[in-house]
């Protein structure tokens, strides 16, 4: 049975860790003695440490100058001691304090053993990469220890672990037994491993990354450097036809790139290291490297569960997505075969019918068919301004010989009523059509939305998932379910369950913090049904201060306008702004509708232009009578501060930054007005101190007076501006033209 490196004690364990600071300490780098055996044990903890301070103890003493092998044992003495106390300081601050610590006993130690002034800047050099190869070794133990992946976050994120990477395999390079130089082997695997795993794009940088440690660990190698670049970028373009064909692309690929610079000695035996690393990688086992380098990845819900639903999820979009497209076409057919309704069919069908065995036949339609015809469209007249056609209206010969003119005045009336009821319905199955694909194309771009957020690169961490469950249970809900993921290095909790919390959203936050060893904001609790879903998303960048201040258009009606706020699980805050049509409380109903239902929809994880395109078509079929409202939302990312927002038929929107305002002006029609929802969106990036004052098109402001304001209130006290805002916008109305206001003000605070 296979054996775990990483995994509760093994008989592997130790002995590895012995090696590799035996063989760390006896690399040299620049011609002196590596620091990467004292910053290995800088970055290990308990019995590691002691196993790391072992083996490098022996590396120093078989280099065979004892004199100085002594102050780096010392060194690497004081630093395992040090860490033994300082290894159950977790996070960034104890990998922080003890890299400090590792580059403080290297720098020493160097200095202490200087000869020349050069040695003193290569003793500071030592000492910096040392601090950063433990703070990196720290951080990767911490991100498998969380079951995270090691290469997660931002690229500036990785910076550390590439120079750490390029030193250690320059110092490894020192090492060479006959041909075989242990640098260039281990350059060669990693960059297999590395073309394996992220393919074009990682196999090329690692690629990159050790040919430049090994460039800089042996000045021979420069040129052979450049064949192991080409043979990583070979084996990445194949990686997906296996080990097999990626290590002989890798070999050959070398191969061909060291006869182009040329076949000497060195680069003969360049090409056979790679050749030995090619067969290293082959025997690897990836599949537990791969868990290491992406834990999890087939461990939550026992595999591929996410990526599976994302599928199914997609799927489903895809056939609503047919079903509209089905919709359409079949109504364009049946539309294409409907007879047009000339209304002159009105009379001709109704004198068909009436006058076909009288008499004078002929006569009316045959010898004077034109004074019948215009006699007719008069009649086609009468009926579109609302009238019925009675014996009155015939006039002529036609009106003396007819016998039959209440007959056809009947035929004629029933007629034109039996077309416009259907030119009625068709209008409103029209309409109704253009609803329901309106409803099924967002329907369809909802189930796409969710796919791709269930399919996005993020990790899962089933252990503390089963912990917070657990949690949660004890707080009253029955059989919950928690799902805790890893998003650009935030963490975020989603969780369901059925039942009544006997715990507050602030109790339920503290137990998170003291359990998951990370600041949460305050969960957001959400009923529906008998169920309960819990968010609460890892403590942002940015808060929210906010403030409003609203007036009705006349003192004893109720105000038309609709402010609310929320926030979904992902770090997102949203603040709504609604203005009803006209005021009072029946602008107050479809404003209120707007803003109630769309915080349910993002509340609920729907995307905001999905979520408007719903609520467009809800307030469509609402009601008979014309129901609409304009709709104003701000979206701030409260980890990065970048706002966007969202404009249908919203008024202006002002921004304060720094001493200048910014007018960002409202477009497009209100919710509920048209199938085809016209939404603006603009985007811009926030900082700390920023205002942002949304307001309803009762309030007529603009920059110059609110950079007056500010200056007068920075933005300390911000319900007296909205206040004083609401108050001056109040003043400035013309007499007969009052409005209800609205003003909303948002500050962004760390």
């Amino acid at each position: 049975m296979e054996k775990e490196l990483f995994s509760k004690p093994n008989y592997f364990k130790y002995p590895m860790i012995i090696f590799c600071g035996f063989g760390l300490a006896l690399a040299s780098l620049m011609e002196k003695i590596s620091p990467f055996g004292i910053a290995l044990i800088g970055s290990m903890s308990g019995a590691d440490c002691f196993s790391a301070f072992v083996g490098a103890a022996m590396g120093y003493l078989m280099r065979g100058d004892f004199v100085i092998a002594v102050p780096h044992i010392a060194a690497g003495a004081a630093v395992c001691v040090l860490r033994i106390f300082l290894g159950k300081i977790k996070g960034i601050g104890g990998q922080l304090v003890s890299g400090a610590l590792t580059g403080s006993a290297v720098l020493l130690v160097n200095i202490i053993t200087a000869k020349e002034t050069s040695d003193v800047l290569i003793s500071f050099a030592f000492g910096l990469i040392a601090a950063i190869t433990s703070f990196t070794f720290l951080s990767a133990e911490e991100k498998l220890k969380k079951g995270e992946r090691l290469l997660s976050g931002k690229p500036v994120s990785l910076l550390p672990a590439g120079i750490s990477l390029i030193f250690i395999i320059a110092a490894l390079s020192d090492l060479s037994l006959g041909i075989f130089n242990l640098g260039a082997i281990a350059s060669g695997v990693i960059a297999l491993i590395a073309a394996y795993r992220f393919r074009l794009s990682g196999g090329a940088a690692l690629g990159v990354i050790c040919a430049i440690g090994t460039a800089v660990g042996s000045s021979s190698f420069i040129y052979a450097s450049l064949a192991l670049s080409g043979g990583a970028v070979a084996a990445a373009l194949i990686a997906h036809k296996g080990r097999i064909p990626m290590a002989s692309a890798f070999v050959l690929a070398s191969a061909a790139a060291g006869g182009v610079l040329g076949m000497d000695r060195i680069m003969l035996s360049f090409i056979a290291n790679m050749l030995t690393a090619s067969v290293v990688f082959m025997a690897l086992p990836l599949n537990r490297i791969m868990e290491k380098v992406k834990p999890h990845s087939h461990n939550f819900t026992d595999g591929m569960a996410a990526e599976i639903f994302a599928g199914r999820l997609e799927l489903v979009g895809n056939t609503v997505g047919e079903l509209r497209y089905a919709v359409e076409k079949t109504a364009e057919t049946l539309e294409s075969t409907v007879v047009d309704n000339d209304l002159s069919n009105v009379y001709n069908s109704a004198c068909d019918k009436i006058c076909k065995n009288c008499r004078f036949n002929m006569k009316c339609w045959g010898e004077e068919y034109n004074d019948s015809v215009r006699m007719m469209n008069g009649f086609i007249k009468i009926l579109r301004c609302g009238e019925k056609i009675t014996p009155n209206h015939f006039g002529g010969l036609l009106s003396e010989r007819c016998q039959r003119k209440q007959q056809l005045c009947d035929a004629i009336n029933k007629r034109y009523d039996d077309i416009v009821s259907i030119g009625q319905m068709n209008r409103r199955i029209k309409e109704m059509r253009n609803i329901l694909t309106k409803q099924l194309d967002t329907t369809e771009r909802l189930f796409n939305s969710m796919a791709e957020e269930f399919g996005r690169e993020v990790v899962f961490n089933s252990e503390y998932s089963v912990k917070v469950s657990r949690l949660l249970e004890r707080c009253g809900l029955i059989s919950p379910k928690a799902m805790v993921k890893t998003v650009d290095g935030n963490m975020m909790i989603e969780a369901y369950g059925e039942g009544e919390l006997a715990c507050t959203a602030e109790e339920i936050g503290d137990m998170l913090i003291e359990m998951l060893q990370r600041e949460f904001d305050l969960p957001c609790i959400l009923e529906f049904g008998k169920r309960v879903r819990i968010t609460a998303f890892q403590r942002a960048e940015y808060g929210i201060r906010s403030a409003s201040c609203q007036y009705s258009r006349r003192k004893e009606s109720a105000n038309g306008d609709f402010v609310t706020a929320c926030v979904d699980g992902k770090g997102n805050y949203y603040s709504i702004v609604s203005d009803g049509m006209g005021s009072g409380a029946r602008a107050r109903i479809d404003s209120a509708f707007a803003c109630g239902l769309l915080t349910k929809f993002l509340e609920s994880g729907v995307g905001v232009e999905a979520a408007i395109e719903m609520l467009n078509t809800a307030l469509m079929v609402k009601s008979s009578d014309e129901s609409f409202a304009t709709l104003d939302v701000c979206r701030i990312d409260l980890y990065t501060g970048k706002a966007t927002l969202y404009k249908a038929g919203g008024a202006d929107t002002f921004v304060r930054s720094g001493k200048k305002v910014t007018k960002i002006k409202g477009s497009g029609l209100p919710v509920g007005v048209s199938g085809t929802l016209s939404l603006s969106a603009q985007s811009f990036n926030a900082e700390e101190d920023d205002v942002i004052i949304m307001t309803t098109d009762g309030a007529d402001l603009s920059e110059q007076w609110l950079e007056q304001a500010f200056m007068r209130d920075s933005g300390k006290n911000m319900e007296e501006l909205v206040k004083t805002v609401a108050g001056a916008a109040r003043f400035n109305c013309e007499k007969g033209r009052e409005d209800d206001i609205s003003i909303v003000a948002l500050q962004l605070k760390k």
